[in-house]
């Protein structure tokens, strides 16, 4: 069971319900908060989860290009969302224990903001280098480049949804009372979208937020089976695009209904296709940015390789993370099962590999097309765009949400503390260099 199962569990069991003692937000600078900051270039290399506001998980870095000096750094608690990489490489990773960490790009403290809530998105990065990020308690947080605090909002309902920052600043996050909510940089508010709910479960946004070209807000509620497209001026409603019962053959609508609940964030491609996977639902969907009608779907259930006599076999595989797109186009995806997928811009499934007996896989892809898997088996694996493995790191817990550094690198978190138990077993965020990349483990299929 990975962290993002772990909190949908435990919100449909409504335990996410208890808010804590509010205390003042506490800086503690490990390098001089005085000394005036550069200017930011936009807003760094990997700054939200996903890297960019597409959420397209592609890297603008190689990796595996030349051994890179690996470094680990004990965090105070588990990380629920991704890290993210600023200005100089410098590293930001919000915690459970309520503390936002900054790092160099060697890993070295710079600062830490305690605000007294554990933290539950990943950082994101403005383009003025203003760091956001959303609590248990409901409220936004946002902070300078060196960790001063800035301004604060409450809107009720968790914060799972790590905003997206617009090139003009303005800022978009979902809670899990139902809601996206727009503010401006500095705070103002803008508008806010209720999501809508279903059977006796209220609407609840655990997704994050992604951005179009023309500036478009994509987002959907768990509860609710639809990715809504909205103005960003406004917040009306561009199109909506409903995941209940939709025939598996667009032509044929007496063919199987499909369907399930978006749990994970929409992916926007370079053409601007959105894709998205949903839970309760092995398929994964691309949609028309024009008017949001389902140009394909594919089941990625239905690949040779899955042996669906096997005894490890899920019939109920589903989407818990979030594609990402590489170079040429081709989506990589996984499901809660040990195998990671190929899909074509088309929707054809071009290959599936085993890669160990857990998955609960996080993606990225680099520039040059290889993707990184972390894995609840502790390993993160490097796959080749034709479907190879050609590597792994075996780490000491749960690596999450990999991202390729300037240096060629891959900075994971890892969750040492399985995120939901009480332990004192350290978690941490380190990077993972050429010169440690082991053998591929023998696996018992082949791509395909």
């Amino acid at each position: 069971m990975n962290t993002k199962t772990s909190i949908v569990l435990l919100a449909c069991a409504g335990v996410l319900t208890f808010t804590l003692t509010q205390l003042p937000i506490v800086p503690t600078a490990l390098a001089d908060p005085n000394t005036a900051h550069p200017e930011f270039d936009l807003a760094g290399q990997w700054p939200s989860l996903g890297g960019d506001y597409t959420r397209s998980g592609m890297s603008p870095n190689e990796g595996l290009i030349e051994p890179a000096g690996e470094w680990t750094r004990e965090i105070g608690g588990a990380v629920v969302g991704s890290a993210t990489v600023g200005h100089d490489g410098r590293v930001h990773v919000a915690c459970e224990d309520g503390r936002l960490y900054a790092l160099d790009a060697g890993g070295t403290p710079l600062w830490t903001a305690d605000v007294n809530t554990p933290l539950l998105s990943a950082p994101s990065i403005g383009p003025d280098g203003r760091l956001f990020v959303g609590g248990r308690d409901g409220k936004l947080y946002s902070f300078d480049p060196n960790g001063r605090a800035g301004w604060t909002y409450a809107v009720g309902g968790e914060i799972y949804s790590s905003p997206a920052v617009a090139s003009n600043g303005n800022v978009y996050f979902g809670s899990t009372h139902g809601r996206l909510h727009a503010f401006t940089a500095d705070g103002g508010k803008r508008w806010s979208f209720q999501t809508e709910a279903s059977a006796n479960l209220q609407g609840a946004v655990f997704a994050s937020p992604s951005i179009g070209a023309d500036g478009t807000v994509y987002i959907a509620g768990l509860y609710d089976p639809t990715l809504y497209a909205l103005d960003p001026a406004d917040g009306s409603v561009k199109w909506a695009c409903s995941f209940a019962l939709y025939p598996e053959n667009a032509n044929d609508p007496n063919s199987a209904k499909t369907g399930g609940w978006p749990f994970t964030s929409p992916v926007v491609g370079p053409d601007g296709t959105i894709y998205q996977t949903l839970l309760y639902d092995s398929h994964l969907y691309a949609i028309e940015p024009d008017d949001g009608t389902i140009r394909w779907s594919v089941d990625l259930l239905e690949t040779p390789v899955i042996d669906k006599t096997a005894m490890d076999f899920d019939p109920d595989a589903d989407g818990w993370s979030e594609p990402v797109v590489g170079p040429d186009g081709t989506i990589y995806v996984s499901l809660d099962d040990p195998y990671l997928r190929a899909v074509d811009p088309s929707g054809i499934l071009k290959w599936t590999i085993r890669l160990g007996d857990l998955g609960g896989f996080t993606l990225t892809v680099d520039a040059n097309g290889l993707v990184y898997a972390a894995c609840d088996d502790g390993c993160v694996y490097v796959v080749d765009a034709d479907g190879r493995q050609i590597g792994r790191w075996q780490t000491a817990g749960w690596p999450a949400y990999p991202i390729v550094t300037a240096d060629g690198a891959v900075l994971v978190t890892n969750s040492q503390d399985d995120s939901m138990l009480i332990t004192d077993a350290a978690n941490t965020v380190q990077t993972l260099s050429v010169d440690s990349l082991q053998e591929p483990a023998p696996e018992p299929a082949a791509a395909q």
